[in-house]
């Protein structure tokens, strides 16, 4: 970016539109969705899809917290049945409508009266026939009751392995991933914590005659000590855990196709934010042989979109448990997406940052920014591109060039994204410019195998910066780039973003001159609304813009540029790599990867 700016703001109609165009995948994908107005409604909705001849037995759990419902889906799975929830205090009336349908001939109530009051029995004795038995499988403490229906899952599986699962008391994120499996093999799950608890948790697994555990999460969880005191009572046992929440869901799902013969043909999505929808739709899932994918509402995480990627080619579709207050438009969106590529990896970005800005200051056509040039023009030839790089001349005499590659789409129309790899001297220009650079490189890696709507460019522009005598003379390499394209050439370019100084800051910015077309303005603002980013618009005061989108936008291009803001070591020799924040670069990936795999053939047209 040649300079500093002041803010103005300016008004945007943004379009509210929900459904955005997603690229097709090699083969049909659906979307399955259960969903009702509440979780009650939303269990009630998995129960009729997994059991629609009806069921003999019903568990039934509170929908307000979720220790004591945990362990129900094994139990359900030895049952043949569903897991249903109810509001403590009263019956729910579609959960009674709900057991009424099924025929139950037994409702296994988890938990005390706190957690399923005796008003609720009652209200089911009035409702249901006088010939249905209700057993209460309840402890003093969570550890006690999951311990209960673990027994009670013994009791209801004759054909039992002699394996148990055994998670955290504390949170519900690792058991709730293991529900499908629990449910298919019908296994009991125990929940443990290295406290008073766990003295008695261990006696009653010694009780059921296990053999075998499979400890669920890392040492954090269940520590390495306390796995050692369960081997001593069941013999041996085996972790499933990840770095976080998410990737041992992803572990377990790998146990689950090793031993449980699970395949990720309709994998189920549900939010990791709450327990309810993902707790019921364990049944369901452990029916179809499918791992459950945990969530958070904000955006699929990274290791579950790459997850997703690997298996592409195994998976038919999605079973998306809960409403889109719990699964958005925006995730369901980003699940169709991971089909076609794999996620904005911010290590890779950031290694180029690393790399670029080792080379030091970049001033325009000198040593160290054709060295940067060449090292663009590498990585793009090694991920499969053809790549040119024409020359740009300087007013001083010197020349620098451009980098350009192309990933063609179905569509002729072109999405341009680029940045300048040039700096202001003495800056190494972390932020300023090989944020932006390596944001495009990574774009490049992830899209150069994919096949979306529009055609995609990457370039890496010579020569931004202030390079001459007057205010003036900066962004030669882009000037001469539009200045050389073809009336049919400039008519193709549908949308070009400058990706400039995205490493560090506190507002992320959309920024135009505010002359030419404002269509990639408002495109990219409404990617930002569609999936809950932040993206006000600045105006670029003055007569010249501050970054590569100027010559786009005089053109007659729609045009815009991405900038975080503001940086305080901007221009200076302290904008390093270690000055760029990753977080930064990871949202201006995230938020372009999903706008170029969300056009559709209508987006391209209302940017022109």
């Amino acid at each position: 970016m040649i300079r500093s700016a002041h803010r103005v703001s300016m008004a945007l109609a943004l379009a509210c539109a929900l459904a955005l165009a997603t690229p097709a995948p090699a083969h049909a994908v659906t979307l399955e969705g259960f969903a009702g107005d509440t979780r009650y409604s939303t269990a009630v909705a998995i129960s009729v899809a997994a059991f629609p001849a009806g069921s003999g037995h019903v568990v039934l759990a509170s929908g307000l917290n979720w220790p004591d419902a945990l362990a129900g889906t094994g139990l359900a799975g030895a049952l043949g049945g569903p897991a249903l929830l109810t509001d403590p205090a009263r019956l729910t009336p579609a959960v009674l409508a709900e057991i009424v349908r099924l025929g139950a001939s037994e409702v296994f109530v988890i938990g005390g009266s706190s957690a399923v009051s005796e008003g609720v029995l009652a209200a089911l004795r009035v409702g249901l026939p006088g010939s249905v038995l209700f057993t209460r499988l309840e402890g003093s403490t969570r550890y006690e009751t999951a311990a209960a229906v673990a027994t009670a899952t013994v009791a209801a599986n004759p054909g039992w392995d002699g394996t148990v699962f055994v998670a955290t008391g504390r949170g519900f994120a690792d058991a709730e991933a293991a529900g499908p499996v629990a449910a298919a093999l019908g296994r009991p799950l125990f929940l443990i914590d290295d406290n008073a608890a766990a003295t008695g948790v261990l006696a009653a697994i010694g009780s059921t005659g296990a053999t075998h555990a499979v400890v669920l999460g890392g040492t954090g969880v269940v520590p390495a000590a306390l796995e050692a005191r369960i081997a001593a009572v069941v013999g041996s046992t085996e972790r499933a855990a990840g770095v976080d929440r998410f990737a041992t869901a992803l572990e377990i799902a790998a146990y689950a196709e090793a031993h449980a013969g699970f395949t990720w043909a309709k994998p189920g999505i549900a939010t990791s934010d709450d327990f309810a929808d993902a707790l019921t739709g364990g049944v369901l899932l452990g029916q179809r042989h499918t791992p459950l994918l945990p969530t958070p509402r904000a955006g699929l995480p990274d290791g579950i979109t790459n997850a997703i990627y690997a298996r592409r080619a195994a998976v038919t579709g999605f079973t998306i448990l809960g409403g889109t207050g719990a699964v958005p438009g925006a995730l369901r969106q980003e699940a169709l997406h991971a089909l076609v590529a794999p996620c904005f990896d911010n290590n890779r970005a950031m290694s180029h940052v690393r790399a670029i800005t080792a080379f030091g200051a970049r001033g325009a056509g000198g040593v160290a920014e054709h060295n940067a040039i060449d090292y663009v023009a590498a990585q793009l030839a090694g991920w499969g591109y053809t790549v040119s790089t024409p020359t740009v001349m300087l007013p001083n005499g010197r020349t620098t060039r451009n980098v350009i590659a192309e990933r063609v789409g179905t569509r002729p129309e072109v999405l341009l994204l680029g940045g300048h790899i040039d700096t202001k001297s003495p800056s190494p220009g972390g932020n300023d410019n090989a944020s932006g650079v390596a944001t495009v490189l990574e774009l490049a890696r992830l899209l150069a195998g994919t096949t979306s709507t529009p055609t995609v460019r990457f370039m890496a522009f010579g020569a931004e910066e202030i390079a001459g005598a007057t205010a003036d003379d900066h962004h030669f390499g882009s000037r001469q780039y539009v200045a050389a394209l073809s009336t049919l050439e400039r008519a193709r370019i549908h949308g070009m973003v400058s990706v400039d100084m995205v490493g560090y800051g506190s507002v992320f910015n959309v920024r135009s001159l505010g002359t030419g077309p404002q269509t990639a303005v408002a495109s990219l603002r409404q990617r930002a609304w569609y999936v809950g980013q932040s993206l006000p618009y600045l105006r670029d005061p003055g007569r010249y813009g501050w970054s590569d989108h100027e010559g786009f936008e005089r053109a007659g291009i729609p045009a815009a540029w991405l900038e975080w803001r503001e940086d305080p070591v901007y221009h200076t020799t302290r904008d390093t790599a270690a000055h760029v924040q990753p977080s930064r670069v990871r949202a201006t990936g995230r938020l372009l990867r999903g706008w170029v795999l969300g056009m559709d053939i209508a987006g391209l047209d209302a940017l022109r």
